[in-house]
């Protein structure tokens, strides 16, 4: 692990309200690396709010505090579970990993599982500091991912390794997962996310059938009007969730980033006809649809 000073001098840089979300990010790069020569992250996909400002954004990017992945086909999640308790056998250059007998949770839709490891190093002792790594078994990627280099930051010439290349989701099929959360939860992190992307070039036809895809899966309907209301008010958002991502220098401007999204993502109210069969199809009668509008998309 870094050295305190070190990890203080990131943090500092980055201009971090709590040293600890920088000793975090840090944690997680092992973490990373530990995966990857273990081979587990073999049968993943990085995504989420981590993936971004590691594999896409570097320092332009927020900062998070966990792990999220797609499995690349069906697994046991026992055996993935097993394979990093194995992993986390014996300390990894300073860092010692552990999964506590409760922290293994699985979600009430069964899509999802994931574990909590804790860790401790030299200058964090107590190991009750916890990394949330979650596991989605909704569907394999429909885009195929990518084999990234990890985005430069300060603190990497600092490290006992090379960071490793990461399989990710595509960056369309990221961001496709971001509007779905943003449609079925708050959390200001992921409309803060789609603020840096809206007004950036994007397949739209491409976004907007995969969005449409994963709600579909999520059993759930998707009603653009909904959406952008949501994106136009940005009171349903828990703007408070994104206080110590960020630098404390920098103003969070709710406006702009609401109006950055409603205007750059309007075109998901374009469907096309068999999109809007799918988008109001709520208990999943449409299957073949679904197969094959997905499968249309992968190949295309």
């Amino acid at each position: 692990m870094l050295t305190l000073p070190d990890v203080r001098r990131f943090s500092t840089q980055s201009g971090l309200r709590v040293m600890m979300i920088a000793e975090k990010e840090i944690v997680l790069t092992f973490l990373l690396q530990l995966l990857s020569e273990r081979g587990i992250l073999d049968r993943l996909a990085f995504k989420g709010g981590t993936c971004l400002r590691k594999m896409f954004l570097g320092s332009q990017g927020r900062f998070s505090t966990d792990l999220d992945f797609t499995a690349l086909e069906e697994h046991d999640h026992e055996d993935v579970i097993l394979a990093m308790m194995g992993a986390f056998e014996e300390e990894f250059l300073g860092i010692k990993f552990h999964i506590p007998d409760n922290s293994y949770y699985e979600t009430l839709d069964g899509l999802s599982w994931g574990v909590n490891p804790t860790y401790s190093h030299e200058w964090n002792r107590a190991g009750d500091s916890e990394i949330r790594l979650q596991i989605s078994r909704r569907e394999t990627p429909t885009l195929a991912p990518e084999r990234r280099p990890q985005c430069e930051q300060s603190y990497l010439r600092l490290l006992p390794f090379a960071p490793a290349e990461i399989t990710c989701l595509a960056l369309t099929e990221i961001l496709a997962e971001k509007i779905r959360a943003c449609y079925q939860r708050n959390k200001a992190r992921d409309i803060y996310d789609l603020g840096i992307y809206a007004t950036r070039p994007l397949d739209q036809p491409q976004l907007r059938r995969l969005v449409v895809l994963k709600l579909w899966q999520a059993g759930d309907k998707f009603d653009p009007a909904r959406l952008m209301r949501k994106f136009e008010e940005g009171t349903e958002f828990d703007w408070d969730d994104l206080r110590d991502l960020v630098r404390r220098t920098e103003e969070i401007d709710r406006e702009k980033i609401c109006t950055a999204c409603a205007g750059g993502f309007r075109f998901l109210a374009d469907l096309s006809p068999e999109e809007r069969v799918l988008a109001n199809d709520g208990h999943q009668r449409e299957h073949d649809l679904w197969e094959r509008l997905r499968t249309n998309l992968a190949t295309s």
